[in-house]
């Protein structure tokens, strides 16, 4: 037999199958990694085998030296979805299949084993013994059998505890036949189940039982659809998931649950493991190597049904979907900004396809093209209206902060109003949410007198002051430095701190209401392990009466005591260069003031601003996502931007400038010479210097295409064999990207 194998293209810059003889007395099928001898110096090369086939096209074959794997790492739908990765990404076979495997499974991430001590002998027996053993000064012995036959099995470190034995008295044992030594396998958990008080479902309200009783019947039936659910905040999404997901248990068949990075917080963990116990696995980034590793083992293993996750959990080793869910389908975290550029999105949808599953995309805020898609007919579309309490949405009031400064001479970053309604909740007992989309102290450090930014050496961007480390930090590679006393370009002493980070608004609440206890949550105060967790557990407890926090208090929390969200810069994300700011700004203030009122007290939000008069401020104070689509759509369409064509980012990086522009001029020459035969691309912008010119002593230039959806492929595939011969230059293809920085 043949084995049709491809190489592991890290060791060697090949992507492509090549034929393997299969030795007699080899197990070898699809899915597994072998070692095959390559070249004519037959070095050992790491692959996959992709197929298995009768005969070659090609003669004198050599054969597999090795089979690495006792059983096949991946399906054989797996390898088909790597090939559509492959060519729809512009990446290599071995790029899309690393996302299907564990991390750490080429690096030696190893099941975790524990050596247990049981009694082989009598228990009536071994206490005779033990009691002759103590009696007859072999006490330390004696001590370990006893508590053997109290707890039998146990881990060896345990018995050590317990008795005050060691290894040499466990030989002693174990030679003497009393006892039995075995490996047992544990699994190191994503989460403790005990810290969970089972839930059951409640009776679904007329907007949800219309939508779950449709899943349930494509789930029974196997049926593959598109689904966009637009559920505003509160109106209940979860509870559809979960039931859902609970027919789907049923049906004997598995689920994948995919939720932002952002809003993975213990509460949703929480209502899943709650609902469906340790049924459940959890696959994200805060966990260990050793930790996904046993969670994705569990899943291929079939020891789980579900999968909650983020973004990489759409890879999880699931057969037999009957349903794929993208909670706050809009956020952008579900875009790879790293080779595979891929979208989970369209993996999940291609995954609902081929298992004959349900995709269900929810959000209160979809994403534009999401809803047009909706709207044209190529997604099924189901609305919730209203909150599952019943209860009105948030009242929100906009304030004018240029007021702030001229008429009332507030120069603090909190308005008045909102100081107002602060001190009220803290008299009512409520609880109260603090947004602001920056991190750090203040945001940046300049000269008065001539202008000066400190900004990295290392990136083209402006470092930001952290108080508790007193220093400035690059928040792209991390690199910090000193604050200068005198300007290094003009010898001036007028360096000041400008504008506001979530540390700044920390202590200034404490200035202003010392009585409050406050929580702040940004990347600093939640980078250790279980930071998260911490916090909003503490918020849950009462333990604070306000949270301060970047996007990770916008989606994913629902405190039934917060009645009060505060927007401290709403005009951070509006004034972003990138024609989806309207989308993304709209998106962040309804999620963030949606936090507010989800139990019986009404909310109230309050969205600070210098443009009052914005029309998406005015569609968000309004919750009125139907009219922000159609002002948004028709601006888009004006402007021919996405849905209406692909943008594609062509980047190139490296450490010598002039060469990245050479490299990039050339590529302009090609890319027009390619236009005027194919219409199809009608739109280039560059080469010019990306806005974050340079990142971690890399330089960057960037061309940028409008095509027409999904017509570009020939271009973007010639693009990326020549930046395959590249020598120090990196070239980067990516559609429809989420960043343009």
């Amino acid at each position: 037999m043949i084995a049709r194998v491809i190489l592991n293209n890290r060791e060697h810059n090949i992507d492509q199958c090549f034929d393997y003889l299969i030795p007699d007395g080899i197990n070898a099928s699809v899915g597994m990694r072998v070692l095959v001898p390559f070249g004519y110096r037959n070095v050992s090369a790491r692959g996959i085998i992709v197929d298995i086939l009768s005969e070659s096209e090609f003669d004198n074959l050599k054969p597999i030296k090795k089979v690495i794997d006792s059983s096949p790492l991946c399906s054989k739908e797996i390898l088909d979805l790597c090939l559509w990765i492959k060519e729809k990404y512009f990446c290599s076979f071995y790029q899309a299949l690393r996302l299907f495997l564990p991390p750490g499974i080429e690096s030696g991430v190893k099941e975790k084993n524990v050596r247990m001590v049981s009694l082989s002998a009598d228990k009536s027996e071994a206490l005779l013994k033990a009691e002759e053993m103590i009696s007859k000064r072999a006490k330390v012995q004696g001590m370990m059998l006893k508590v053997l036959c109290e707890s039998s099995p146990l881990k060896t470190t345990d018995l050590y505890e317990k008795s005050g034995g060691n290894s040499a008295a466990l030989n002693a044992l174990l030679k003497k036949g009393l006892i039995n030594i075995s490996d047992e396998r544990v699994y190191r958990e994503a989460y403790n189940k005990n810290n969970y008080a089972p839930s059951e479902g409640y009776t679904p309200t007329a907007e949800q039982k219309v939508i779950i009783d449709h899943l349930k019947e494509n789930i029974s039936s196997s049926k593959f659809e598109n689904i966009l659910l637009r559920g505003v905040t509160g109106s209940g999404k979860t509870e559809v998931f979960l039931q859902a997901i609970e027919h789907c248990i049923k049906c004997g068949k598995t689920a994948i649950m995919l939720v932002p990075e952002i809003s993975l917080t213990p509460q949703t963990v929480k209502r899943f493991v709650s609902r469906f116990g340790d049924m459940v696995a959890v696959i994200h980034s805060g966990l260990s190597q050793g930790e996904r590793f046993d969670q994705w083992n569990k899943i291929k293993n079939g020891e789980v049904s579900v999968v909650v996750g983020a973004r990489s959990a759409i890879f999880a080793p699931f057969e037999n979907i009957g349903i794929i869910i993208l909670d706050e389908e809009h956020e952008t975290s579900y875009k790879s900004d790293t080779t595979p550029k891929y979208h989970a999105r369209d993996i999940g949808e291609k995954r609902a396809m081929e298992n004959g599953a349900t995709l269900l995309l929810a959000s209160a805020t979809p994403s534009l093209s999401g809803f047009y898609k909706a709207q044209n007919g190529e997604y099924t579309l189901f609305e919730m209206v209203k909150r599952y309490n019943k209860m009105d949405m948030p009242t929100v009031k906009i304030i004018d902060m240029r007021n702030e400064l001229f008429t009332y001479k507030n120069f603090s970053p909190l308005s008045l109003a909102l100081q107002d309604e602060i001190r009220k909740n803290l008299e009512n007992k409520s609880k109260t949410i603090l947004f602001l989309n920056r991190r750090g102290y203040s945001t940046f450090v300049s000269c008065r007198q001539c202008g000066y930014v400190m900004e990295c050496g290392d990136c083209s961007v402006s470092m930001t002051y952290h108080k508790n480390l007193n220093q400035m930090v690059c928040h792209y590679c991390g690199k910090t430095a000193s604050i200068p006393e005198i300007c290094p370009d003009c010898g001036s002493k007028h360096i000041k701190f400008f504008g506001t980070g979530t540390q700044k608004i920390e202590e200034a609440i404490k200035t202003k209401f010392p009585e409050a206890r406050v929580l702040r949550m940004d990347t600093d105060t939640t980078s250790h392990k279980g930071g998260h967790e911490e916090i909003l557990s503490s918020f849950g407890r009462g333990e604070a009466d306000i949270l301060i926090g970047t996007q990770m208090v916008t989606k994913g929390l629902d405190f039934p005591d917060v009645t009060l969200v505060g927007v401290l810069a709403a005009d951070t994300s509006l004034c972003m260069d990138d024609f989806r700011a309207g989308e993304r700004s709209f998106s962040l203030l309804t999620q963030v003031c949606g936090r507010a009122g989800r139990g019986n007290i009404p909310g109230r939000a309050v969205i600070q601003t210098y443009q009052p008069q914005n029309s998406v401020i005015k569609y968000a104070k309004e919750h009125d996502y139907i009219n922000f689509y159609n002002s948004e759509i028709s601006s888009r369409r004006r402007l021919n931007y996405p849905p209406f064509c692909d943008i594609i980012s062509i980047m190139a990086s490296g450490e010598n400038e002039d060469s990245v522009k050479g490299f990039m001029e050339k590529t302009e020459i090609h890319i027009k010479k390619y236009m005027k035969d194919n219409p199809s691309v009608f739109s280039i912008n560059g080469p010019t210097p990306a806005p974050l010119s340079k990142i971690k002593n890399l330089y960057r230039y960037r061309i940028l295409l409008k095509a027409d959806s999904n017509s570009s492929h020939p271009l973007l595939k010639e693009l990326t064999k020549i930046g395959e011969s590249l020598n120090k230059i990196f070239l980067s293809i990516d559609i429809n990207p989420t960043n343009m920085f």
